[in-house]
């Protein structure tokens, strides 16, 4: 018997404010632990909860970039429950009416085909405060309490670990492009409890549900999943049966492991939040909030792709948003943007990786990428202008500089000089013109490395091939 998985996710995102979601402390706990905190943090009497602004706009940018029907009456409601992470005895949240629902994501297959995953639901709400375990005790810091948290619920649509993958890799550019979160899976600000369970191929009611969690990458979302998805296939056709339980992944055995086993399903006894009333939203501000929400990873990639970048440099770039903002702003003084990328992916990143720095720690402005852009158009070969950008990078000078320095001379281009090379370097090689004819390739290259070599290097490799094309054409 063939089966399939049956796989939802359920995506927590911490989100850049400057205060908590319902109290003035600082968004910050990479502070000393609890210095972070107000009297409202931790549940003293008489304490009421005050909705944080930025937390909303930022709820409306996911909402509006996952397709969703957004809820302009923000209300919350209390999940009630007892436990150490939360002093209040519950959790202000979203249950009854999320800001979104209703909502989509397109992704890629594992075929590569484009698969639309339906999302049911996005809701605000506060985190808990940071646990840390030992044998005779448990230490607890506040100041991560009450950070805002939006959740993103997808329906049960994935069908393998490449699609989990591809769909987390989605939603992080989105917190990411939008300035909702950082992102960072490995430090908790983007948290992900996956749900999955296998039935017959065909069937259409759903196995036994088993909750993967501490899945702290996205590559680590895929292998848990695939581990899984076999486990229980096993399971199923040796007739064991699959408890409804919850599991961890554990990275050295590449496994998932048992961390409990669930019972009844706990009632929280959800309530409306009564220190909080009813908020309408205008239309202009939901309107605003989505107006000014910076462009998204899937539109400056579309844009990137109309620049004329290949795809792969595109996804490098996009990989992060601190390279792609550099990337932007040398853009910004104008100059050929693929030239542009191929210094920034070449010898910038080259050069970062060298000396084990990070881009903001090299002090040179964007713009010298343009600069040397302009130079390459002007007639300067790319390896003088790459030369020349290196030189910037040890020295934090300008372009003009650094040419002085390495003596740099612009390379001959006059069309009349440069075919009188090419004709040399033809009469020397007929049997590469015959290879040329006959349709190899390389022998092209072989003539054109014959010009520069014969050159010295002085003369333009654009206007050489140009010239040696029109000349073999003839011939």
């Amino acid at each position: 018997m063939n089966f399939e998985p049956v796989i939802g996710l359920e995506i927590h995102v911490q989100m850049k404010t400057r205060s908590k979601m319902f109290s003035s402390s600082p968004n910050s706990f990479s502070h000393e632990p609890n210095t972070e905190v107000t009297p409202f943090d931790m549940a003293y009497p008489g304490t009421m909860p005050r909705v944080n602004k930025q937390a909303v706009i930022n709820a409306i940018r996911v909402a509006n970039a996952l397709h969703m029907t957004i809820d302009p009456l923000v209300r919350f409601d209390r999940k009630n429950y007892f436990y150490s992470d939360l002093p209040k005895g519950f959790q202000i949240t979203q249950q009854f009416h999320p800001i979104g629902s209703n909502g989509y994501l397109d992704i890629l297959d594992e075929r590569g085909n484009t698969k639309r995953v339906r999302i049911e639901r996005i809701h605000m709400e506060e985190d808990t405060c940071k646990q840390v375990h030992f044998p005779d005790c448990s230490l607890l810091d506040y100041n991560r309490a009450g950070t805002p948290l939006v959740e993103i619920v997808s329906m049960p649509d994935i069908a393998s670990g490449t699609e989990a993958m591809h769909y987390v890799e989605a939603i992080r550019n989105i917190v990411v492009y939008s300035l909702t979160s950082d992102g960072k899976m490995e430090e908790g600000s983007l948290r992900c409890d996956v749900n999955v369970s296998l039935r017959p191929v065909g069937y259409k009611g759903f196995g036994t549900k088993v909750e993967l969690k501490n899945l702290n990458s996205i590559k680590n979302i895929q292998l848990a999943l695939d581990y899984e998805i076999k486990r229980q296939e096993a399971c199923l056709l040796s007739s064991t049966p699959i408890a409804q339980e919850t599991r961890r992944f554990d990275e050295a055995s590449g496994k998932t492991v048992l961390m409990r086993v669930k019972t009844d399903a706990v009632d929280y006894k959800y309530f409306p939040e009564p220190n909080i009333a009813p908020i309408l939203l205008s239309e202009q501000f939901v309107k605003d909030a989505i107006d000014s929400c910076p462009e998204l990873y899937e539109e400056k990639k579309e844009r990137y792709l109309k620049l004329g970048l290949p795809l792969q440099d595109v996804e490098v770039i996009l990989s992060s948003l601190q390279l792609a903002s550099y990337f932007e702003k040398a853009l910004e003084d104008g100059g050929n943007a693929k030239v542009i990328a191929n210094f920034l992916l070449g010898e910038v990143l080259g050069y970062l990786n060298k000396k084990g720095k990070g881009l903001s720690e090299i002090g040179v402005e964007a713009s010298l990428l343009s600069s040397c852009a302009k130079k390459q158009d002007e007639g300067y070969s790319h390896k003088q202008c790459a030369d020349a950008l290196i030189y910037c990078l040890d020295h934090l000078c300008g372009v003009d500089e650094a040419f002085e320095a390495l003596h740099i001379q612009k390379q001959v281009s006059d069309e009349g000089a440069i075919k009188a090379l090419v004709e040399q370097v033809l009469e020397a090689n007929p049997k590469s013109i015959a290879d040329y004819k006959s349709g190899n390739g390389r022998a092209m290259g072989f003539l054109i490395g014959q010009c520069m070599k014969l050159g010295k290097g002085k003369v333009s490799p654009q206007a050489v091939s140009k010239v040696m094309a029109e000349e073999l054409a003839k011939r």
